[in-house]
């Protein structure tokens, strides 16, 4: 959303102004650091850092640990759920308050795109438009989800890729609604000297001979890193010379990474919260690389793996198999079959024509499809759809 904030006032002229979270950290984060200061204008957009509720995520991680040693079971799910939900009432207030042409929200499962369920009850009510970014790894039930209601209700939804659209379809949102898009990467700012990847390499004590699987992103559970290690622990048993390339924020995952680096020996390169500056020497310096995440909306991680020309390794599942094209930029595999996973990573390691081609194939896509002009075009054809629709439905 920054780069399509900006590129929007910088290509178009358009007037944006972002509200967002005060948090350095996902809201829903046990971490917190706040950002200062709570306004300013950043290339040409007005941003604005609010506040949002979360004294209570302390009391539910403490109650639902003491519910589960004294019974064995856990807090329900809709009081659980409540750090996810992002309850801000000064980003409400300012939808309500703020004059525009339209408004658009991510992700669905926070509080503030329920927007269209409450905006006819304000002084004026603005076209919508939800970027929902669900993670449809599972089906859905329920056709009353909040989020398929959230869905229904907006003037105009982003899917992220044809799976997501067609899903949407199915579960009652109007084709008319729907514009597939993405998200976008800077190709050229992924590029960096090859002085600098044989300086990494030397600091990390990565030789010519080794290869390098790489991962980058949340350094927790829920993206695959588990799966990642055990995969690695099978790699160990065929070649000596395969080595795991971590990068990512600092999560209450990587105690675990680092007791399997200390106690286990095992060949793992851990880079934590590293600089924007760093992103490029990182992935050039890797050999292959996995996303082994079973929930995903999207995938931006293969888009800028792509754009350095490296093969990829996703999970067989909605999202990610619409995007990535199987033998033709990257391989699948079965989520959390940690011996599948070894056996792509095989099949990559011991086959440089078939990296050099999955990942120049998958550099076009990107060229293609996922530059940002591409991207920041498309959305703002979203905002137009939304204003279309909400004038069409207000005029009846």
């Amino acid at each position: 959303m920054k780069h399509v904030s900006e590129k929007l006032a910088e290509c178009y002229g358009d007037d944006v102004t972002v509200c967002t979270t005060n948090s350095f950290f996902l809201p829903e984060s046990s971490l917190f650091k706040k950002i200062k200061p709570a306004y300013e204008v950043l290339n040409g957009v007005h941003v604005y850092r609010l506040p949002f509720n979360r004294w209570h995520y302390p009391f539910i991680k403490n109650a639902n640990k003491a519910l589960i040693k004294l019974t064995g079971r856990r807090l329900p799910p809709y009081i659980t759920r409540l750090p996810y939900i992002l309850d801000s009432p000064a980003i409400k207030r300012m939808m309500n308050r703020f004059e525009a042409d339209v408004i658009m929200a991510t992700t669905i499962s926070y509080d503030f795109c329920n927007y269209p369920l409450w905006r006819n009850k304000t002084h004026r009510p603005k076209p919508f438009v939800l970027y929902g970014a669900i993670h449809l790894h599972k089906k859905i039930t329920d056709y009353n989800d909040p989020a398929l209601i959230k869905a229904r209700a907006c003037d105009c939804y982003i899917s992220n890729t044809l799976y997501e659209k067609n899903e949407m379809i199915a579960y009652g949102v109007s084709p008319g609604k729907i514009i597939n898009i993405g998200t976008g990467i800077d190709i050229p700012a992924l590029a960096c000297e090859h002085k600098e990847v044989l300086a990494f390499k030397k600091k990390h004590n990565i030789t010519e001979d080794d290869i390098i699987v790489g991962f980058v992103g949340r350094l927790v559970k829920g993206k695959g890193v588990g799966i990642l290690l055990d995969a690695l622990r099978l790699l160990q048993r065929h070649s000596s010379n395969i080595k795991l390339l971590l990068g990512g924020g600092t999560t209450d995952y990587v105690p675990i990474i680092k007791k399997a680096i200390k106690e286990e020996n095992m060949p793992i390169i851990l880079i934590e919260d590293f600089e924007e500056s760093l992103k490029p020497v990182i992935y050039n310096a890797m050999d292959i690389f996995v996303l082994p995440s079973q929930s995903e909306s999207f995938g931006v991680v293969f888009l800028e793996a792509w754009a350095c020309k490296k093969p990829v390794i996703g999970t067989r599942m909605g999202a990610i198999a619409s995007l990535v094209t199987e033998g033709e930029d990257g391989l699948l595999f079965t989520g959390g079959d940690a011996t599948d996973l070894k056996e792509k990573v095989l099949v990559l390691v011991q086959n440089k024509t078939m990296r050099d081609a999955l990942g120049s194939a998958g550099y076009q896509k990107v060229l293609n499809n996922y530059t940002w002009p591409v991207i920041v075009k498309k959305y703002r054809e979203s905002y137009e759809l939304a204003i279309q629709n909400f004038k069409m439905e207000h005029a009846c």
